[in-house]
């Protein structure tokens, strides 16, 4: 089809039929004509992707060099990581009945679905034990890739890194000697998790996050899930202490330049080659489609190959922070070749349009070339000092030159938009009657009034509450004002007031959260009117915030242990300032990104704070 079709002018696009039965596989299943192009369905049976794409990415693996002494993963546990991913079978029957044809979660001897696939999970084990017990230690040097080989299977909400991790973390579990104060507070939480969880009809299809998210909201999914973000974190801990001797700043650089430009390269022939863009989502395992032109969506981003133009964009900075680093402090570290890659990765962060990503890293450079010079080497504090006096001057002048009203309420006024206190067919007049309210600083009389009380969420009742305190302190912006004022700069609000009209908890998921990758309830539950156009109301309204993210996963009290953790790392440990500047520069861009929900991303960030912890190499030995 595709050869007969080579030369003609027609749009052709080439989408997957993972519903197909397993005699369509790589067939025609279907040409729609849609406007003036035209939809061709390719078979790919999920059970099929399964076997193939799992065999494609071991092939890739074993491009990862054995390094150091072999290193046994124990027979007792790998037998347990086949039982503990059939789990998301009967957890997530909604999604995989939509996906797979063949799906079916009866426990029955003549179900062969099911038994193959609990046996194909047995031999992925067998077969990852084989490729890793003498890579473990380089993988860290390798990490870099799982931008290119994502490794989410098509039709499928997994991921292959999920699996490989799961066997270092259960490898890693020996005895109840093994278990931390941070276990036992991840099983209290949990067991919160676990009650709190009952059957509902929220399903989320994961769209560009499948693969790392929970689509269901039960008992059986949340376990899974809670147990899957334990074993990956274990095995994360697990091969960071493996392999924290072998770690190499210039294999690393080389990788992720080699990754970055890939990624660039495939997107572009992805957006311009239909053939093409079917091919890296079959192959390289993406959540969602790369791009399938060239020009820009809403006129500036483009994310390409990847899922979301955030996420990339940040990648593409933090190699070029990397490289930025490596010629200030050893000009020598990167063969001369190896700075051409440069070139697509700086293209790749011009197009994703992330403004935040760059801003970042000219900021954290600067921040190089400041501890490099020999006057921040003699005046360590006054530079702080200094620094910090400049940062609350220009914050304070931005505040003072500008309508102070306007910037401490307009992410309240966001938040109330898209309430419908004021339910009118014309939203026009919906809109002038919010105004009029938020003019007169009269927030609650819009809000305690019966009706509007119970179409409010949790959320935006506390935002209001605290907003509208009779506290006042002297050149002390109120809390929420303050947020707001952040929300304007960083090109946040319209987001941010989205999450407070959604965001409803109870009590119990304020404090602690609703579980691991569970973002049923916080999409589904609080029926909201978004005050947006009709074009835009399908799409997917994530908070756009990592920190709001956890927040929704492990509530206030679990926000509160990650800072505390991220503060304990920053002043105690005195670990290399690459490794400090690389957490600073993902923080950063965290703050107005949803990069966690993203698995890449997510092991980036984990695996740049747990080298954090656990290196003990001196800043001039490992700089």
């Amino acid at each position: 089809f595709y050869l007969k079709n080579i030369n003609t002018s027609l749009d052709i696009y080439y989408n997957n039929n993972d519903y197909s039965d397993v005699k369509c596989f790589g067939k025609i299943t279907g040409v729609d004509k849609i406007g003036t192009s035209f939809m061709v369905s390719i078979g790919t049976n999920t059970s099929l992707n399964f076997i193939i794409q799992t065999f494609i990415w071991f092939l890739l693996f074993l491009f990862i060099p054995k390094k150091g002494e072999k290193i046994r993963i124990s027979l007792k546990y790998l037998s347990i990581t086949p039982v503990i991913f059939i789990i998301q079978y009967f957890g997530e029957n909604k999604f995989y009945e939509k996906t797979n044809i063949l799906y079916s979660n009866q426990i029955q001897f003549d179900n062969f679905y099911l038994i193959s696939i609990f046996l194909f999970l047995v031999l992925i084990t067998f077969i990852s034990r084989d490729i890793f017990e003498k890579r473990i230690n380089n993988i860290i040097n390798y990490l870099p890739f799982v931008f290119l080989i994502i490794g989410t299977y098509s039709g499928m909400n997994l991921n292959i890194y999920l699996i490989i991790f799961s066997i270092f973390g259960l490898n890693s579990i020996k005895g109840w000697s093994s278990f931390s104060k941070v276990d036992l507070i991840y099983f209290s939480f949990s067991s919160i998790w676990l009650i709190n969880s009952i059957e509902n009809n929220y399903f989320f299809d994961g769209d560009k996050l499948r693969g790392f998210t929970n689509s269901s909201y039960n008992f059986i999914s949340q376990l899974f899930w809670i147990v899957i973000l334990y074993l990956l974190f274990k095995g994360l801990i697990f091969v960071v202490k493996e392999s924290k001797e072998f770690i190499s700043l210039g294999i690393l650089t080389k990788n992720f330049l080699i990754s970055g430009s890939l990624v660039v390269s495939l997107g572009i022939l992805g957006s311009n080659l239909p053939i093409f863009n079917f091919l890296n989502y079959y192959i390289f395992g993406q959540n969602k489609r790369g791009m399938k032109e060239f020009s820009s969506v809403a006129g500036n981003t483009w994310r390409g190959f990847s899922s979301s133009a955030e996420s990339i964009g940040e990648f593409f900075g933090l190699i070029i922070l990397i490289v930025g680093f490596a010629v200030i402090f050893k000009e020598n570290r990167i063969a001369k070749p190896y700075f051409f890659l440069l070139i697509p990765i700086i293209y790749g962060l011009y197009r994703s349009n992330n403004f935040a990503a760059m801003l970042s890293l000219l900021a954290t450079v600067a921040i190089c070339l400041v501890v490099k010079s020999k006057i921040y080497q003699k005046n360590k504090r006054n530079f702080i000092l200094i620094s910090a006096f400049i940062f609350l001057f220009t914050f304070l002048f931005f505040v003072l030159t500008n309508d102070y009203e306007y910037l401490s309420t307009e992410l309240v006024y966001e938040a109330t938009l898209h309430q419908d206190f004021y339910s009118d067919t014309n939203s026009y007049k919906s809109f002038v009657k919010i105004r009029e309210k938020m003019i007169e600083r009269d927030l609650n009389s819009i809000l305690y009034n019966e009706e509007n009380l119970q179409k409010a969420s949790t959320a935006y009742i506390s935002v209001v509450n605290i907003f509208t305190q009779q506290i006042n302190v002297p050149f002390i912006p109120n809390f929420i004002a303050f947020i707001s004022i952040v929300s304007l700069l960083i090109n946040r609000t319209e987001m941010w007031g989205i999450f407070i009209a959604k965001f409803n908890p109870t009590t119990f998921e304020t404090l602690f959260g609703t579980g691991p990758f569970q973002l049923n309830k916080y999409l589904y539950e609080h029926k909201i009117k978004l005050d947006l156009p009709e074009y835009r109301l399908q799409e997917l309204f994530l908070p756009h915030s990592s920190l709001l993210d956890i927040i929704i996963f492990f509530g206030i009290f679990g926000f509160l242990l990650i800072t505390c953790f991220t503060i304990y790392l920053y002043l105690y440990k005195k670990n290399n300032l690459l490794l400090k500047l690389t957490c600073f520069y993902l923080i950063i861009n965290f703050l107005k990104s949803d990069s966690i929900l993203y698995l890449n991303s997510f092991l980036l960030i984990a695996t740049s704070f747990l080298i954090l912890y656990f290196h003990e190499s001196s800043e001039v030995e490992d700089a």
